[in-house]
């Protein structure tokens, strides 16, 4: 089986498909491959209406990447085409995506660069630098099989799935292993300078690799489901510091819990150069802002324009406006409610 007949509901990815075919028809298609499914294969495939919101989400960048750079996207198309690496394809899908949704918003200002950052563009008088990162995680850990059950003809099996990983040592959580992956996105940050404004834009629309909607919860300090309460790995990844509490189900009914301390500081309280990090979720765009990047000035302008983002949660994101100098007291005042939740339902003996 092929792609060629998935196509149809998506004319600009199509079109950029056979455009590239027809150039080298000596290239193999790409074809279904149930143990290393394609990237590109298992979103145009995939009939769960989630995904096909992203489908056309990703065609309509397409579309719109073509118009703007044309030479830009054939390079990209050979890659998702010839690439053996899935974790490669993933990720050049996920550049794709950033490209158009950044010039949804800032039209002919975005650049595409050939080196060192993806894109960039100006806001006001200062630069803006955007790296796109695709989280992949196809770990050994990332997977836990349990043993498939037989009954008549039917047969069935349990699959955990770990986004990030289970945890590797005894004092970790789930929660906790994915903050740490998440704060060590692109720790380097050599794609940056302390001049310019930065982003990290996170890609995660990629359907093999995430499969559960998790994100809005994540993008918390703490939320509740049930009768759990639980961090939010985004939030603890760029906001907790040392100490910080990270809770995978704090029972509500005082029942044993499993807390992690974190070992480090979120990566806003290390010196990050880098100003905003951009989740492009399945179904949001959830902004955080490094409430410590004090020697560079964010101007109104760039604000307003992050507000125009297809898909972006206000009341998800964390931004130091339109009230300036505010994000420090919130980060503050839910950095000691996480501390205060650890022995509120605590039994009494």
């Amino acid at each position: 089986m092929s792609i060629e007949g998935h196509l149809d509901k998506y004319p600009n990815i199509k079109a950029s498909f056979n455009d590239w075919m027809q150039k080298h028809p000596d290239v193999t298609s790409i074809q279904y491959d149930r143990e290393n499914p394609h990237p590109l294969f298992a979103l145009v495939v995939d009939e769960c209406s989630r995904t096909q919101e992203i489908a056309n989400r990703t065609d309509w960048c397409f579309g719109i990447v073509k118009k703007k750079n044309s030479s830009w996207l054939e390079s990209k198309v050979k890659k998702i085409i010839t690439d053996k690496n899935m974790g490669n394809v993933s990720a050049t899908l996920g550049e794709i995506r950033a490209y158009g949704e950044l010039v949804f918003v800032w039209n002919d200002a975005i650049k595409a660069n050939s080196s060192g950052n993806d894109f960039s563009f100006k806001a006001q008088n200062t630069e803006v630098k955007v790296e796109v990162h695709t989280p992949q995680h196809r770990s050994q850990r990332r997977v836990i099989k349990h043993k498939s059950l037989d009954i008549d003809c039917i047969k069935s099996s349990v699959l955990e799935i770990y986004s990030f990983g289970y945890p590797e040592k005894n004092i970790d959580n789930v929660q906790g292993e994915a903050t740490s992956k998440l704060c060590g996105i692109k720790d380097k940050e050599h794609q940056w300078d302390a001049k310019s404004i930065n982003i990290l834009w996170i890609d995660l629309k990629d359907p093999i690799l995430w499969p559960l909607e998790l994100w809005r919860d994540q993008s918390l300090s703490v939320s509740q489901f049930n009768e759990d309460i639980t961090s939010g790995a985004f939030w603890c990844a760029f906001y907790g510091k040392r100490n910080t509490y990270i809770y995978d189900n704090l029972s509500v009914s005082g029942i044993l819990s499993t807390t992690y301390a974190m070992e480090y500081n979120g990566r806003f309280w290390n010196d990050s150069l880098i100003d905003f990090v951009i989740a492009d979720t399945p179904t949001d765009k959830i902004v955080f802002q490094n409430l410590n990047r004090k020697d560079i000035y964010i101007p109104d302008e760039l604000f307003q324009k992050i507000h125009h983002l297809f898909a972006f949660n206000l009341e998800l994101s964390w931004l130091d406006w339109p009230l300036r100098n505010s994000l420090t007291r919130r980060i503050e005042t839910q950095l000691e409610i996480i501390q205060s939740y650890k022995d509120a339902f605590s039994r009494k003996m």
